[in-house]
């Protein structure tokens, strides 16, 4: 069973849900095995103490990147993080899409295809990533919805949470977030 959610399905997404509500990379080892179960490596890899917290530094800049749409941050942080990436980056031939080849194992280069990854996402239009609004929810998705409407994480973790209290509060005449009804 995987430790870490996917539940964003975008790797540069599911990294930063790695931080909220509870920090969940908080030894080198966590770090190795979210990059495993992120599919970044086949086999486990070594990960140092300053290397998680380069990821943490670059998580948060991710995030906030993304979700205030702002691509020239986002520019300077790929461009700083592949500074630190020895490789070249090659064309898959069926897909057209561009691969980092890493010169060598390091957390730096394994990490590319998230920066690829978020640079994809800032190339959507602006809103398009956003946080949940499950009241106890802070995890990062893209929208998809047809009308980009969508305002939930995931309809099975906090929509329907959120749909059956506002249900349960219009039942009993109350506004949701109200211990009571209301005063007469």
């Amino acid at each position: 069973m995987n430790r870490f959610s996917r539940l964003a399905g975008r790797p540069s997404l599911d990294l930063c849900n790695t931080a909220a509500p509870a920090e969940r990379l908080i030894t080198a080892e966590d770090l190795a095995e979210w990059m495993a179960e992120a599919g970044l490596v086949a086999v486990s890899v070594r990960v140092a103490g300053e290397d998680l917290e380069d990821v943490r530094r670059l998580r948060a800049g991710l995030r906030g990147a993304l979700l205030a749409g702002d691509g020239p941050a986002l520019a300077g942080l790929a461009a700083d993080w592949l500074a630190a990436a020895p490789g070249c980056l090659t064309v898959d031939p069926a897909t057209l899409e561009p691969r980092f080849r890493p010169a060598r194992e390091s957390t730096h280069c394994l990490l590319v295809p998230v920066l690829l990854d978020a640079l994809e996402l800032a190339r959507l239009p602006r809103g398009r990533v956003r946080e949940c609004a499950g009241e106890d929810c802070t995890a990062v998705y893209l929208d998809t919805s047809r009308n980009h409407s969508r305002r939930w994480c995931s309809m099975d973790r906090c929509g329907s949470r959120a749909k059956a209290s506002a249900y349960y509060h219009r039942r009993r005449g109350e506004a949701p977030g109200l211990a009571g009804p209301p005063p007469p």
